[in-house]
């Protein structure tokens, strides 16, 4: 049978390739699952069988205990999935169900999944080859989960019925495992042959192809303009170059390592100034004042403007229609009287919607940054240059040292680092890559 995924799917890659939202979106929406029908999980160190399976938890009620059967997410997708084989016999579609497991390799896998690796080896039905004996624990949990929904054992295919009765679990072709894990993470455990070859994997380069513009063209750097886009390519190209290590994809980075955050409007960012244009605009309406104030107020948007981002100055002037040769309303977005030459108001109840309150409404609208979106210093500086330092080269930091062109004793902390971060970017873009100045220090190690 052909089926749109595999049944076991790992996505891996470089951190900051989207692979979580892949997960959830492309990989869950070619087979059509959505909503309660995806249950996510995230493995780390410390999680076991029972909690990925089923356990019992105990529960202190007013100094008595209790115990309480607890189904773990494995046990709940799957009774999910088991739940529309009854309605199978009466035609209708069975639908999918994913178990979404983010950071799969963050986990000891060997013993969360326990026996239950031995279903994971699939028929060409898509049911599992083998079945495997359980606890009365695990089918009472498995039946507790079925009973919250419209179905119970009973209505359940007699195959079912019959492999639950002996105690025994084999996964259905409705169900599906898609799971995702960081190869650059070093804190994390070794996968066996056995259990990887039960798996599909899919790689997820470190590259811009369907990503959005907002995001590839965010601004890192305004004088000169650097996106993303632009900063994050040289800067593999750089670890390529540079990065001693045997396994290149470990170490380069995604586009979503850092997700851009939009500009404010003008509005919002400069409170000040288009609090003074507005109430420059009332004195339109003074009489015998009416072109004077209005003079007064290109004046004033004028000097702002002329104190932004060159890009931004340009958005500013395009949407103003700019004409500096004239001698007065110089905003020719704003209609003004052909005999006096002030602004146009809504006081003047002319009926024109190109009156300057409405000019000074879209203006506080406009975008602030060079682009729409940015990515903040602050990320740049604790979350780009912290990998850089602590996990690409983190045992020799020589091509760092020579690429900011200082002796590699000048570059023994990570705020040294730092402190030399916009000259970092720069230097990416240099041609042939900067030597190291004379007296650099051989190789350290940590």
């Amino acid at each position: 049978m052909d089926f749109p995924l595999p049944h076991q799917l790992i996505l891996f890659g470089p951190p900051g390739t989207s692979k979580s939202y892949l997960a959830r979106t492309d990989k869950a929406e070619r087979v059509d699952a959505k909503g309660n029908n995806v249950v996510p999980v995230t493995f780390h160190p410390d999680y076991s069988y029972g909690e990925f399976v089923a356990r019992l938890l105990p529960l202190s009620d007013e100094g008595s205990i209790s115990y309480t059967m607890y189904a773990g997410p494995f046990i709940r997708a799957l009774s999910s999935a088991y739940s529309y084989w009854a309605n199978h016999a009466n035609g209708q579609t069975v639908a999918n169900v994913v178990l979404l497991i983010d950071e799969i390799n963050r986990g000891n896998c060997a013993e969360i999944f326990g026996d239950v690796f031995q279903l994971l080896d699939r028929a060409d039905d898509g049911w599992s080859s083998y079945e495997i004996s359980v606890s009365d624990l695990i089918i009472k949990a498995l039946d507790t989960e079925l009973k919250k929904g419209p179905v119970t054992r009973q209505h359940l295919p007699q195959e079912l019925q019959t492999l639950l009765d002996a105690r025994r679990l084999k996964l259905p072709p409705n169900l599906f495992l898609i799971a995702t894990m960081n190869t650059s993470d070093e804190s994390v455990f070794f996968m066996d042959s056995a259990f990887k070859r039960r798996w599909n994997f899919e790689f997820c380069p470190a590259n811009f192809d369907n990503v959005p513009s907002d995001q590839a063209t965010a601004t890192v750097t305004a004088s000169p303009v650097r996106n993303w886009k632009m900063v994050l390519n040289a800067l593999n190209a750089f670890i390529l170059a540079e990065c001693p290590s045997r396994n290149m994809d470990d170490k380069l980075i995604g586009p979503w390592f850092i997700k851009a955050k939009a500009e404010p409007t003008l509005g919002v960012k400069y409170k000040e100034n288009m609090a003074l244009l507005n109430k420059l605009s009332k004195g339109v309406t003074v009489a015998n004042s009416g072109r004077d104030n209005s003079d007064a107020f290109d004046k004033a948007l004028v000097d702002f403007v002329k104190t932004l981002p060159p890009l931004v100055q340009e958005r500013i002037f395009a949407f103003a229609q700019y004409d500096e040769s004239a001698a007065h309303n110089k905003l020719r977005a704003i209609e003004y009287d052909q005999t006096s030459s002030y602004y146009l108001s809504k006081r003047h109840k002319r009926g024109n919607d190109r009156v300057i309150e409405v000019f000074l409404e879209h203006l506080c609208n406009l975008n602030s940054g060079i682009t729409t979106h940015k990515i903040l210093n602050a990320d740049i500086h604790g979350k780009l240059f912290l990998y850089l330092w602590d996990s690409v080269f983190e045992r020799d930091k020589s091509p760092l040292a020579k690429k900011l062109g200082v002796p590699t004793a000048d570059l023994r902390t990570f705020g040294q680092f730092v402190d030399h971060a916009d000259l970092f970017i720069e230097r990416l873009f240099d041609t042939p890559p900067t030597s190291p100045v004379v007296g650099t220090h051989t190789t350290e190690r940590a």
